[in-house]
């Protein structure tokens, strides 16, 4: 066996081990995809266990080896360890089955866990902020709202290119960029929904995601342009309302330790955030 580059021909293989099987926003294929084009993600297939593993800023870290077989699963994390790699996005309930003695929690990836119904409503007191800003939005502006098919997502592309002048130079949206573009090119492939925002006829705002369990949607995509004060919460609460009505959560992902967008995604209160974890590289013990 060998290890292949992860690209779209490859999502059948690794949804066979991903697929409606957790709610992390890191162990699906179109976050991998979304990824692989910065971090050179790699995958094998060995013994009915998926491994995958990645580069950033020069070091290879491994995600947790995943398969259906308990034994199995321990020995892939085994295997890893032996060659003295990192893992990390480790969930709960592989964590679970593993000396907790290694385990160390990532509160820099934990995923934000939202209720639909809080997202798509902002009813309440605990969310008077961002409804002020909505209404100031709809009070403010000629808008509307489309869900994102074949005939408007040459527009969203259109969008993605101006939203990124002048934000080259960050590092997260340079890793990003080449990814959203992939996302977009592939969008109908990938079994994406999607919604944007229009005023007087232009876009200026989109987000995109997916259900990737019975009850748990994720949004792996979301630009605004801030000139339109209350654009972001805008599009935040119209894709959740009209996109994501058939599941009870919406995961938003991490936020990569960075205080401001922290300070944003607690402001929407979330219901629960979901531990991840990493194995110390170096580590050797017996898991």
């Amino acid at each position: 066996m060998y290890w292949k580059k992860l690209e779209l021909s490859s999502r059948e293989e690794i949804n066979f081990f991903l697929k409606n099987r957790f709610e992390e926003s890191d162990l699906n294929f179109t976050n991998l995809y979304l990824w692989s084009f910065s971090e050179n993600i790699e995958y094998l297939i060995e013994d009915n266990t998926l491994f995958i593993r990645g580069v950033y800023r020069g070091q290879t870290y491994y995600f947790p080896p995943i398969s259906p077989e308990k034994d199995k699963l321990k020995m892939g994390f085994e295997k890893i360890l032996k060659e003295s790699q990192e893992i990390i996005f480790i969930p709960e309930e592989i964590a679970k089955q593993l000396d907790k003695s290694l385990l160390v929690e990532t509160r820099d990836s934990f995923d934000y866990i939202y209720l639909q119904k809080d997202l798509s409503t902002l009813s309440g007191r605990k969310f008077s902020s961002k409804k002020n800003k909505v209404n100031k939005f709809t009070r403010n502006y000629q808008y509307s709202y489309e869900k994102i098919t074949f005939e408007n997502i040459d527009e969203v592309k259109e969008f993605q290119k101006r939203w990124i002048e002048g934000r080259e130079s960050e590092e997260i949206v340079e890793a990003e960029m080449l990814g959203v573009e992939k996302i977009l090119e592939n969008y109908e492939q990938l079994d994406l929904r999607g919604g944007l925002i229009r005023v007087d006829g232009k876009v200026i705002a989109y987000a995109i995601g997916e259900k990737i369990k019975e009850d748990m949607g994720v949004i792996h995509i979301e630009k605004a342009d801030v000139v339109y004060t209350g654009a972001y919460q805008v599009i935040n609460m119209l894709v959740a309302k009209n996109e994501f009505s058939d599941v009870k959560f919406i995961n938003r992902e991490d936020d990569f330790g960075d205080e401001g967008l922290r300070t944003a995604k607690l402001s929407y209160q979330p219901e629960r955030l979901l531990k991840k974890y990493r194995v110390m590289e170096g580590e050797k013990r017996d898991v």
